[in-house]
C-alpha cells in the first residue's frame, strides 16, 4: 500500500530540540529508503516540514515505521498518514467490451 505522510510539528518542538535530533533522523530516514519503506522525500515549499512517499502493508506497518524516527520518539512531530490507492474514476473512460477481449476485466492487466 501506498501511504502519503505528512509531518507537523507539535508545540513541544524546539529549534535545539530539532537540531540536536537532526542528523539522527536524517540517518533513520535513509535507513528507511535503504529498506525500500520510504520511497520518496520531499521538503515542503509552503513552510519547513517534510513528505514521504512510503510503501507498506497496513497503515500500523507504516506508523510503527514513522515511530524509529527521533523526532518522532522525542515528541517534537508526527505524522498525518494517508493510503494511496488507484484513481478509480478513471475506470468510467473504459470500453468494458474491449476489456473483456483483452483479458482485463477481473482487474488483471494482459496488456504486455
Amino acid at each position: 500500500m501506498k501511504i502519503l505522510a505528512i509531518d507537523k510539528v507539535l508545540d513541544t518542538a524546539t529549534p535545539e530540540g530539532v537540531k540536536s535530533n537532526f542528523m539522527k533522523e536524517v540517518n533513520q530516514t535513509v535507513k528507511l529508503y535503504l529498506a525500500d519503506v520510504v520511497r520518496e522525500i520531499y521538503f515542503r515549499q509552503d513552510r519547513s516540514g517534510t513528505v514521504l512517499v512510503m510503501e507498506a502493508q497496513t497503515l500500523e506497518d507504516a506508523r510503527k515505521m514513522i515511530e524509529t524516527l527521533p523526532l518522532v520518539k522525542s515528541g517534537m512531530i508526527d505524522f498525518d498518514l494517508i493510503p494511496l490507492g488507484p484513481f478509480m474514476p478513471l475506470a468510467l473512460l473504459l470500453d468494458d467490451e474491449q476489456d473483456e477481449q483483452a483479458g482485463v476485466a477481473d482487474g488483471g492487466c494482459k496488456c504486455h
